[in-house]
């Protein structure tokens, strides 16, 4: 059985100071390094300070003279549209990248560059979006990982009541001996956080730590970083959800285009002045204003059920209109769509424009006009070393075929055109589409699915990882396709995007449909009772 996530962790008191990670201050080789309360506990001040930092690519400037300072205690996000430079600041800070100009220090002493390990042994850790942990070893064996005690045997039983000691730090109900890749994403990412505490980290660099969490599990860290922030760590918050920023933050530094726009206080900055210094341009409506004129019904959904993901699941969605799909984690809302799109076996019944079906592989979904768009782009939606035209065709490759030889012309052609209408800005068409930014991958999917005429496309988390400008585009094509006649089924764990796009709104609690809101009468509240109510 799996160990249980973090929303079932005990929660730590706003305050309370956090327990010492060592019980001695000897630094010997594998052994957990003091804390940083008490005798050790670090001076407010200056922790991490970069001036002029400057990176090219190619003739490409990803940094252009970037200024940035981190104190103690402080909890510092980092903003900005993809391509900004956040990415290239973070290799920098970690070591990862050297830096073609410019200096940084930690503790007023100068950080190596190209050296990782030896920044991390400083004390500056980064837990990137995708872990790096080992999903075959334990927890212990994770945390200890080229630290190992052993003289001459492994140690198991100190380093397992060592990281104990760490996790019952962080509240985190896992045993040091459970399987990494058994945890959850929010279990394996507190791993990572473990693993820098037990290193004595002075520094925590978290990139996107909340892409993939519930609700509940979101609270859970920010109670975590709460406290580590008052036991003087300086933390490096970098994410799209805005939200997170003002709820979070002490100080916000925005760049755009390489450069360091502005730094300042989170408080009394609106939401209207962040969008303004990320985009360079005003956006007065984060949401785009609909006007749909709902058709025939396309989509049918009838007492949907596949135990134990989801057991009644019943909605409709008709031509121009958005339903959005709400839930907690854990409600059947991706279960739902695999199962309507073929990837997942279900009983009862599904009707397309009237006559029903049941899919067998989503390939046979997709030649009877469903498209299902992934909510893992990365992981289960592009071709990462393929290019951007590859992308775009991979799944209609017999269309440009004559007697069974791929017609490259005809291929890159019409790549090229669904390229232009979705406005995906790559380089060239063999740009490799990992390279792409998120909003632009996710455009790149649509120009996939949309390459032939569809009648029903789920959106399952559209702009997971998508910064603030190229949501704004997402939604408008969003617009765009339901003009034209499409139906759209929307799932998003951001209320605020449910709200903002949905025109009805269908809320699924425990793999049940509780209810459905029209978008006029929706409030978050109404939303979020239905989707806890017991």
């Amino acid at each position: 059985m799996s160990p249980p996530s973090l929303a079932d962790s005990n929660e730590l008191r706003r305050g309370e100071p956090l327990p010492s990670l060592a019980d001695s201050n000897e630094l010997r080789r594998g052994e957990l390094l003091p804390s940083l309360d008490g005798s050790n506990e670090l001076r407010r001040g200056k922790l991490l300070s970069a001036s002029g930092l400057a990176k090219s690519y190619g003739g490409a400037h990803a940094l252009a003279g970037v200024d940035f300072t981190l104190d103690a205690g402080e909890i510092h996000a980092l903003v900005g549209e993809n391509g900004a430079g956040k990415s290239t600041l973070i290799k920098i800070l970690g070591g990862a990248v050297v830096p073609d100009g410019g200096e940084v220090t930690f503790l007023e002493r100068p950080l190596p560059s190209g050296d990782p390990r030896t920044v991390r042994e400083r004390g500056i850790a980064t837990v990137h979006q995708e872990f790096t942990l080992v999903k075959d070893l334990s927890v212990a064996d994770n945390i200890f990982l080229g630290r190992e005690l052993a003289r001459p045997f492994l140690r198991r039983g100190e380093m397992n009541a060592g990281v104990q000691r760490i996790l019952d730090t962080l509240g985190v109900e896992v045993p040091p001996s459970a399987r990494v890749g058994d945890l959850s994403v929010a279990g394996q990412q507190m791993v990572e956080i473990a693993r820098a505490l037990a290193i004595d980290a002075k520094v925590l660099i978290l990139d996107e730590p909340s892409a993939t969490l519930s609700g509940l599990e979101v609270e859970r860290l920010f109670t975590v970083l709460r406290q580590l922030r008052l036991r003087g760590l300086g933390i490096i918050y970098i994410s799209h959800r805005l939200e997170e920023i003002f709820d979070l933050a002490d100080r916000v530094t925005v760049l755009r285009d390489g450069r360091t726009v502005s730094t300042g206080a989170a408080a009394g900055l609106t939401r209207a002045q962040l969008i303004r210094s990320m985009v360079g341009r005003d956006v007065s409506e984060e949401f785009p204003a609909r006007h749909p004129q709902p058709g025939a019904v396309v989509l049918e959904v009838d007492h949907l059920s596949a135990p134990p993901r989801f057991s009644d699941v019943s909605f409709s969605v008709r031509q121009g209109e958005i339903v959005g799909l709400a839930g907690l984690v854990g409600a059947g809302r991706t279960s739902t769509a695999l199962a309507i799109a073929g990837a997942l076996h279900a009983s009862g019944a599904v009707r397309l424009n009237g006559r029903p079906v049941r899919f067998r592989s989503p390939a046979e979904a997709i030649e009877h006009g469903i498209a299902y768009v992934t909510e893992d782009r990365k992981g289960r939606g592009i071709f990462p070393v393929m290019g951007t035209g590859e992308n775009i065709t991979i799944a209609y490759l017999r269309a440009y075929a004559r007697a069974g030889l791929l017609r490259p012309p005809a291929e890159r052609a019409a790549a090229a055109a669904k390229a232009r209408e979705f406005d995906v800005r790559a380089a060239r068409l063999s740009q490799p589409a990992s390279t792409l930014s998120g909003g632009n991958q996710q455009k790149m999917l649509l120009a996939r699915y949309l390459l032939k005429r569809r009648d029903l496309v789920i959106l399952d988390e559209p702009t997971r990882g998508v910064d603030v400008g190229a949501r704004a585009e997402i939604y408008g094509l969003m617009n765009r396709l339901t003009a034209e006649g499409l139906a759209i089924l929307m799932i998003s764990s951001e209320l605020p995007e449910v709200l903002g796009m949905a025109d009805r709104i269908v809320v699924l609690r425990e793999g049940r449909t509780m209810g459905e809101l029209a978008r006029a009468a929706a409030t978050p509240e109404r939303v979020m009772g239905l989707a806890t109510r017991t």
